[in-house]
């Protein structure tokens, strides 16, 4: 029998009319009658449901997800031609509570009633047609729907597995619920692939962000963002961390964040520039010679640390004594990088000059005749008596060029000298050495090489003929 009048009706419409904007589901098929074939909607917020009561004999089920804390309602009022009872199950098919509005063809589950639930979860709703009610292997789960009513018929106690009852209408229909969310606890999923998180990375590297996001819960992903966005270089212009967040969210609100920081750090060694002593330079005993470099680090670098030479920048040189020598400067920033230059210089002695070749030989780049065989009276001056010691040990020596190439070799094999005149000897304010020559260089040419003690090479060139008669050029040498 049907009563008339609840003001219970008018507050859960007034509800409902101020609900949350959701999805509007429809009725996929025909949606099962028993819990084990109800149309899932229990991952999203459901706003209404459309479905087809498609005969007198047929009941819907739906899953749903409740917000809690006694927010949910469902009502047909004014939404259905239908005749129809609504039912709220929990997530096994056990009755909660069921209404059959009297005074009207619609009802109304409200929001706010005791009988409504407070838990939060999965939870199944039912619509049926009037007159076809829910049974249990116990029988009826529901006594009387006229009011809305608690499960207490005979079946209560275990889940609808049925539906009883005369069929009396058919027809469509429209839910309009509240209180509903997402039952998807199951965050996003977040793959940063690059920036790869505890990365250094050297300053000005080409590091782009790559991320992407999932959602396994059911309820979509709303939203990706990056802080540096997808696709787009990262900034490493300066040294020092960077960091890229990601952000996900899915349409049943969970959130997921990951983050990835890389370490900009400065791999770029300092510049160390040397400008004296340079390298093959020539300085005379004595003479003074300021050293002059400087060391720089890269433009938003890591900054100079040291700067140090074998002497200090502007410190003089040693040129005290003759020989070869080298200067170094080490640079280091502040990040450890270290870079390093050296250059080779000499120190000659003033007493040592080199005056050039005697008659009969004539300083390179001139080319001497001579007859291939024939010793040759190499003499040359050092602006006075230096002692015998004055060569490099194994000079002098000769080396084979090709005639007039411009070839300058600073060594060779060593000279040879008649067994008459050994060594090299002092003479008429002159060095001389006595060349022995082979007669198998004819047509060859070979270079005289001398190299001082100061590390200077003085060499004279020479084309050996076959007899006197080639001492003389000829027109198509």
């Amino acid at each position: 029998m049907k009563q008339r009048g609840c003001t219970w009706l008018v507050i859960s419409i007034i509800a409902l009319a101020f609900a949350p904007s959701a999805l509007a589901a429809d009725e996929q098929g025909d949606a099962g009658d028993v819990p084990a074939t109800a149309q899932d909607l229990s991952r999203t917020t459901v706003e209404s449901i459309t479905g087809k009561i498609a005969t007198g004999n047929d009941a819907d089920l739906y899953r749903v997800c409740l917000s809690g804390g006694g927010s949910f309602s469902a009502t047909t009022v004014g939404l259905s031609d239908v005749d129809t009872q609504l039912f709220l199950f929990d997530s096994a098919g056990l009755g909660i509570y069921g209404h059959d509005d009297g005074t009207t063809k619609q009802s109304t589950l409200p929001a706010g009633h005791h009988l409504t639930p407070s838990a939060s979860g999965e939870y199944i709703l039912g619509i049926s047609a009037y007159d076809r009610d829910p049974q249990s292997a116990a029988g009826p789960i529901f006594s009387n729907v006229a009011f809305l009513t608690a499960a207490n018929g005979r079946g209560a106690a275990s889940p609808v597995e049925g539906w009883a009852g005369l069929p009396r209408d058919s027809g469509d229909y429209t839910i309009a619920l509240s209180g509903t969310r997402s039952c998807d606890t199951t965050p996003p999923v977040i793959d940063l692939r690059s920036p790869v998180d505890g990365d250094e990375v050297p300053v000005g590297a080409e590091v782009e962000v790559d991320f992407s996001c999932s959602d396994e819960g059911g309820s979509e992903l709303t939203s990706c963002e990056g802080s540096v966005p997808d696709g787009t270089k990262l900034d490493t212009s300066k040294l020092g961390p960077q960091t890229v967040s990601v952000t996900a969210r899915d349409g049943a609100g969970n959130e997921t964040s990951a983050s990835a920081t890389i370490v900009v750090v400065d791999e770029t060694p300092p510049t160390v520039e040397l400008r004296a002593p340079s390298e093959g330079a020539s300085y005379a005993v004595g003479e003074e010679v300021l050293a002059d470099y400087e060391c720089s680090d890269e433009p938003d670098g890591s900054g100079l640390g040291t700067c140090i030479g074998d002497v200090a920048d502007g410190a003089t040189l040693d040129t005290t004594e003759a020989g070869s020598f080298n200067f170094t400067v080490t640079a280091t920033d502040a990040a450890g990088n270290s870079a390093s230059t050296t250059v080779n210089y000499e120190v000659r002695s003033a007493e040592s000059e080199f005056k050039g070749f005697r008659w009969p030989v004539d300083d390179y780049p001139a080319i001497n005749r001579w007859i291939a065989g024939e010793v040759v009276p190499v003499r040359f001056s050092l602006g006075g008596y230096k002692g015998l010691d004055v060569l490099a040990p194994g000079y002098p020596q000769v080396a084979e060029v090709e005639c007039g190439e411009g070839e300058q070799p600073t060594s060779g094999r060593p000279a040879r000298s008649p067994g008459w005149h050994k060594g090299l000897r002092f003479r008429q304010r002159s060095y001389i050495f006595m060349w022995r020559t082979e007669r198998d260089w004819t047509r060859d040419c070979r270079q005289f090489l001398i190299k001082l003690n100061d590390g200077s090479v003085h060499r004279a060139e020479f084309r050996f003929v076959r007899s006197w008669w080639g001492l003389w050029p000829r027109w198509d040498d």
